[in-house]
């Protein structure tokens, strides 16, 4: 399937809040196509998002470029790491939040393991629950806080974390802390 993007189309308008955090032009368009190609492939593998993508597809080494976006090797002029991207995910929630005519916003809560079965060289992996629920594979466990009203919903807080990482900080440490994201996401005070 082959993504045709026009000047007005949703993923355009939903992708061009984060440009800002690109510094080169080839960095931007890979970002892009990236997006793109996932979309158009419905798959992670590198090798089929380039192909998904009508410019990463051209050149010899596109899912080459897929790779080293998001390794972070193309990206040392750019804010494309998780803090960044996860801020900027942030405040286009809370903005998008803030336009619903509902006065009502409800938080959810949901903390999950992210499994990397496979994985031996991702830094801090921790062992999690299996999908199957026997025995232990390498993870991650994540705390996200939803926002949501009626025909709108938002990502306010996401974090990644690993009993193996320095600094680590129990999730109900970081439960605790939930309360003041309301703050953020308040519209009317």
């Amino acid at each position: 399937m082959e993504w045709k993007p026009t000047w007005t189309d949703p993923l355009t308008r939903y992708i061009s809040p984060y440009h800002d955090l690109i510094g080169d032009k080839r960095t931007h368009t890979t970002f892009d196509e990236t997006i793109r190609g996932i979309m158009g492939a419905g798959s992670l593998i590198c090798q089929q998002i380039a192909a998904a993508s009508p410019i990463l597809a051209k050149g010899k080494k596109g899912a080459q470029r897929v790779i080293r976006l998001a390794s972070g090797e193309s990206t040392l002029r750019s804010e494309l790491d998780a803090e960044h991207l996860t801020k900027q995910l942030r405040e286009n929630a809370v903005g998008h939040l803030s336009e619903a005519p509902e006065e009502e916003l409800w938080l959810v809560a949901d903390c999950c393991d992210l499994r990397k079965p496979y994985a031996t060289e991702m830094p801090y992996l921790m062992q999690v629950p299996a999908q199957e629920g026997k025995g232990l594979v390498p993870g991650y466990r994540t705390l996200n806080v939803l926002g949501i009203t009626p025909g709108r919903r938002g990502i306010l807080y996401h974090r990644l974390f690993s009993s193996q990482a320095p600094g680590f900080v129990l999730a109900t440490a970081g439960a605790r802390r939930l309360p003041h994201l309301s703050h953020g996401a308040q519209r009317r005070v």
